[in-house]
């Protein structure tokens, strides 16, 4: 049985993509109230659909930003140089907890059969979804440019749509 990461609320969650477009990898880093550091690779579609997810439930929720003045503003962690825990994720799921207005987030390792790997679960509060949302769309807009035509992405030096039969190369 793999090892169960209870990180209860975080200091602070964000996004990011490691390497060139079209080769990058996709992790959320988060900072335990306590000090411990997750790292948690995912896919980009995991990414986009987390961010997605959380959409929704501000929506829901019908929650507003507010944004704080810069005085008041949190300074930007200083994650270490070695996570504390390093997943890759397989599973990832989110739930609510509407009473604390809080968003929780659980994964794990390995597949529905697999008990051996580790697995995590994490909470934030809305305005720090709401940051959170914002930062995931940045980091996943950030890739290679969609084709106006396919809308499959577009390599810097252009590719072959299928929507011209391969006669123009874009």
């Amino acid at each position: 049985m793999g090892e169960k990461h209870e990180l209860g609320q975080v200091a602070h969650i964000a996004p990011e993509a490691i390497g060139q477009p079209g080769q990058r990898r996709f992790r959320l880093r988060a900072l335990a109230a306590g000090g411990e550091f997750v790292s948690l690779w995912l896919e980009k579609e995991q990414l986009a659909a987390v961010g997605d997810a959380i959409e929704s439930v501000l929506e829901d929720a019908e929650y507003r930003y507010e944004r704080t003045p810069m005085d008041d503003a949190d300074p930007a962690p200083v994650f270490p140089l070695d996570a504390d825990v390093e997943l890759r994720l397989s599973q990832l799921s989110m739930g609510v907890s509407q009473d604390d207005r809080l968003i929780v987030l659980m994964g794990s390792e390995g597949g529905d059969d697999d008990d051996e790997g580790d697995s995590f679960t994490l909470a934030f509060d809305y305005r720090r979804g709401y940051e959170l949302r914002r930062a995931i769309r940045d980091v996943v807009a950030a890739g290679r440019p969609p084709c106006p035509l396919c809308s499959a992405p577009m390599d810097p030096g252009g590719h072959i749509c299928p929507r011209t039969n391969g006669h123009h190369p874009r």
